[in-house]
This record gives C-alpha cells, sequence and structure tokens, in this order.
C-alpha cells in the first residue's frame, strides 16, 4: 500500500511538472509568436510572383499533380508548399514518390531529411540526409546544408553536450571614454569648457571573452538542462578606469516544443546572476530571470529571441560616488529572424527593446532599435587555408529616452539619443576550430546633451578558439 501511494504521488508531481511546462510553453510561444508578426512580413503567407495564398495554391498543385503525376517540377512544388503550411504528411509522401520515379535525387532527399528532423524523427532524418551526400556529383550548397543537420542531429543524441569559446585580441578606438570631440559643452543654459582629459580619447585595450555551454538531456520528450557562462575582460594602455571584468551565469530548463507540433523548436527558462568589476573595484550585480526561443519556421528560416528581467544593485566608489542611483530593474527583450538566401549569403534582421528603472528620474530609461546584416562565405583566398572564409556586415540605430531632466544639464529637458552604427568582419579559419577574426566599426550618438554626444571608429583583431 505505501508502494502503491509512493508511486501515486510520483506520478502526480509528474503530472504537475507536465502540466506546468505545458503552460508556461503555451504562455511563451504566444508572446513570441506575437512579437514575431512584427518582424515577418505579411506576404509570408503568399505565393512569390503571385497573389494566391499558399492554402489556394497547394489545392492548385494537387489538381495539376492528379493530371500529371509525372511531373516532378509540379510535385515538388506541392511538396514545398505543403511543407510551408505545416502539412507534412502530404510532404513527406510527395517527396518519396518523386524518389520512386527518380530514385537518387540529392535534392529531394535533403528535403526529406529536413521535414523528418522537423517533426523530429532523428533516425530518418539521418538515413534521407546520408543518401543526399553519398552520390558521384552533390551540389555544394547542399552537401553544406547535410552537414549542419548532421551536425545538430550528433548534438542533440547526446546526454551530456559541452561546448566553449575562447577569444582574445587587441582593439583600437578614437574615442574609447566616449566622450565629447569638443571641450565646449552648454550646461543649463550656460557654456562650459571640460577639461582635456573629459573629451574623446583615443586608446589600445587589450581583452579577452570566454563562453562555456552545458547541456544535459533529461530524457522526457527531447527536454534538457542547460547552464551558460561568460566572462569578458579588458585592459586599456591609458584609461585605466575603463578597465573591466564581467561574469554572467545562467541556468534553466530548455523545453521542445515538439509537444505542441513545433518539432524543431525550443523554448528555455532560466536564471540569471552576474557581477561587473570596474576600475579594479566592484561596479554591479544582477540577479534576473528570462526565456529564449528558437524557432525554424521554414527550412531556411530561424526565429529566435529573448525576454529577460534583472534587477540590479550598484556600489559607490569614490571615484563614482553616485552610482547606486542607478540601481533598479531591468527589461530587455530581442527577437531576430534569420534567412539562408543562398547556400553562401544568409541575412538577418532584429528588433529589440529595453527599459531601465533607477532611483534617479533622469537616468531611468527606455529604448528601441533595430539591426540588420548579412554574412557571405566564400572559397579560401590563401591556398594553404582550406575552409571557407566569411565576411559579414552590420548596420543598427537605437532610440534612447530618459524619463526626467538632469539638473546638471537642463531643468527642463530629459535626455534623448540616436546611436547608430555600421559593423564589417572577415573571418579566417585557420583549421577547423581556430579563427583569426578581423573587425571595424563606426558608431555614432547624437544626443540633446552635449555630454553625451559622441562618435566612434574601433578596428580590432582577434583569434578565436572553439571547443
Amino acid at each position: 500500500m505505501k508502494a502503491f501511494v509512493r508511486r501515486t504521488g510520483i506520478y502526480a508531481r509528474c503530472l504537475t511538472w507536465h502540466s506546468f511546462v505545458a503552460w508556461i510553453s503555451r504562455v511563451c510561444l504566444l508572446f513570441y509568436l506575437g512579437l514575431s508578426s512584427l518582424i515577418v512580413p505579411a506576404s509570408a503567407q503568399t505565393v512569390e510572383g503571385g497573389t494566391a495564398t499558399l492554402p489556394a495554391r497547394q489545392q492548385q498543385l494537387l489538381s495539376a499533380m492528379l493530371v500529371q503525376p509525372d511531373n516532378l517540377d509540379i510535385a515538388f512544388e506541392y511538396a514545398s508548399v505543403s511543407a510551408q503550411l505545416g502539412d507534412f504528411e502530404a510532404a513527406v509522401s510527395t517527396f518519396e514518390r518523386m524518389l520512386i520515379f527518380a530514385p537518387g535525387l540529392a535534392r529531394v532527399q535533403l528535403e526529406l531529411g529536413v521535414l523528418y528532423y522537423r517533426i523530429g524523427a532523428s533516425e530518418m532524418a539521418r538515413q534521407y540526409f546520408t543518401a543526399a551526400i553519398s552520390g558521384p556529383e552533390v551540389p555544394e550548397e547542399v552537401e553544406s546544408r547535410v552537414r549542419s543537420f548532421l551536425t545538430a542531429i550528433d548534438a542533440s543524441e547526446e546526454t551530456t553536450n559541452f561546448q566553449a569559446m575562447l577569444l582574445a585580441g587587441v582593439r583600437v578606438q578614437s574615442n574609447a571614454n566616449a566622450a565629447p570631440g569638443s571641450r565646449a559643452i552648454s550646461l543649463n543654459g550656460s557654456t562650459f569648457l571640460l577639461d582635456e582629459t573629459s573629451t574623446g580619447r583615443a586608446d589600445v585595450n587589450l581583452y579577452g571573452v570566454s563562453t562555456g555551454h552545458l547541456g544535459y538531456d533529461l530524457g522526457t520528450q527531447g527536454d534538457a538542462l542547460e547552464a551558460d557562462f561568460l566572462a569578458y575582460g579588458s585592459h586599456y594602455r591609458d584609461v585605466s578606469r575603463l578597465d573591466t571584468v564581467l561574469s554572467e551565469v545562467t541556468f534553466g530548463p530548455s523545453l521542445n516544443l515538439a509537444r505542441f507540433g513545433i518539432g524543431s523548436g525550443r523554448l528555455g527558462l532560466y536564471g540569471i546572476v552576474s557581477g561587473v568589476h570596474l576600475d579594479y573595484a566592484n561596479y554591479s550585480a544582477a540577479l534576473g530571470g528570462g526565456t529564449r526561443i528558437a524557432l525554424r519556421p521554414a527550412d531556411k528560416t530561424e526565429l529566435s529571441g529573448k525576454l529577460e528581467f534583472r534587477r540590479r544593485w550598484y556600489n559607490d566608489t569614490a571615484t563614482n560616488p553616485t552610482l547606486s542611483d542607478r540601481a533598479g530593474y531591468q527589461l530587455k527583450g530581442n527577437l531576430t529572424l534569420t534567412h539562408q538566401l543562398t547556400g553562401a549569403l544568409s541575412a538577418r534582421v532584429t528588433v529589440l527593446g529595453d527599459f531601465e528603472e533607477a532611483k534617479s528620474v533622469w537616468r531611468q530609461s527606455w529604448e528601441i532599435g533595430g539591426s540588420a546584416g548579412a554574412t557571405v562565405q566564400f572559397a579560401s583566398l590563401l591556398p594553404t587555408l582550406p575552409h571557407s572564409w566569411s565576411a559579414s556586415l552590420d548596420v543598427g540605430y537605437l532610440h534612447r529616452t530618459f524619463q526626467g531632466a538632469d539638473p546638471v544639464v537642463s531643468a527642463t529637458e530629459a535626455q534623448e539619443d540616436d546611436e547608430g552604427f555600421v559593423r564589417a568582419t572577415l573571418t579566417v579559419p585557420l583549421r577547423s576550430d581556430f579563427a583569426v577574426s578581423v573587425t571595424g566599426e563606426y558608431r555614432r550618438l547624437f544626443s540633446n546633451y552635449d555630454l553625451s554626444t559622441y562618435s566612434d571608429v574601433a578596428a580590432s583583431v582577434a583569434l578565436i578558439k572553439t571547443f
């Protein structure tokens, strides 16, 4: 009887856990899907080059396929449209029938592998992916996509998954302290001259970044526990007050969204602990929590996002005696849509928002912005380096508004900032796990407060090691 009671209790707790997971997943999923409508174009459900909706086009293609069952072009388009609509059964059966008419078609085998991967059938996906690259003349685009999926399948089948990255670099900046370029500034309608050390100063700094990711498969419908670690440090040659050490740890469950019919989607819930050391003194600490999501709404499209809450504390120091005025909570989020345009070219767009509470109203702010970018991979320019190189270009804009006027600067006008940047990066793999990265960036901030207006040109070179 006692054993029965124990088993019943365990079963009840399991039901409670699964009910809780399902409820949290639904709430977060609805939130992210609502946000995604902001950046996914309304035309996503229409056929390119026409006005027919996808369901109508699917019916047209089905009728045409019944008349010409051996027309592979019609069959391929029908299967592709069905996959976009989430009608995986129709897509899979059509692709498999195509292989009867034309065995060994690498692109069809690839699409079948992708479909089985999206519905969580990893072994079937692996079989089709392997078949797709077993032929004598496999297109480079097909092989590249297959390799990425096979890597993802291998990673998902491991009970414990660990990944890490180490980066070390040197950065040169024209305005390292993000200060005004001119000594003359306006404070409450009067003009003052800044000390030379308070204007923009060029400097060089050494910096390092380390990240770590540990995942443990719970063996329950693909759910896992995940822990992530981030550490950053920088040392400046002249402006030593900018020397920084930062660390952050997140930990929590990652839930497989296959329970909602989203085979390639994951939803993460996690806690956050972080701290910052600035100018050889404790600067700030934070506790909080967040949620992140990763979806693949289409074969070549990925949607990812984060929403985080942090309670932050700041420590007053001899050189910064009013830091504690910044204490309060922070709420920030972002959503990124990435699309693989070709086998070598991908594009991305990000929207983001942030609210920062503070004890002093003139330090409390909200901001909204976005960025867009693209990455292209191309053959190595050096015969001794066999791996493909990549080049990225990103542009971004951010608008920031503070809640109240800073009495030192203006008695009536709150601060408003408009910030933009353009960044270019070239990554050259020296080995499969070792690369060198060269980055150039221009950043400009316009503000109605002269003290905050600045521009900066930065260039950096870094070595990257992955594990």
